[in-house]
């Protein structure tokens, strides 16, 4: 497990392997489209950031995430993909 601060408090994130961070990585480099953003590839990407860190569904994580609005929830998972992606600039 990783431990990652958000929004003022510690969270528990699945660490993920080397295979996983490079699917990551694709799929983020396919959320661009010159300078557009590709909406729904964006939030397939997400999607998989939530369940690889173990907040998918009928998780006991995910009831974290049901108390937060959907712009945090997505805030957050952002926040995991540069942590996982090695971008978040904290070492």
């Amino acid at each position: 497990m990783i431990t990652i601060k958000w929004n003022k408090k510690d969270w528990e994130i699945k660490d993920i392997t080397f295979s996983d961070k490079r699917k990551l990585h694709m799929l983020n480099a396919m959320c661009f489209q010159g300078e557009k953003i590709n909406q729904e590839n964006y939030y397939n990407l997400l999607e998989e950031v939530r369940k690889l860190a173990g907040y998918g569904d009928g998780t006991a994580n995910q009831e974290k995430l049901e108390a937060l609005s959907m712009v945090q929830i997505d805030t957050f998972l952002q926040t995991i993909l540069m942590k996982y992606l090695g971008l978040s600039g904290k070492k």
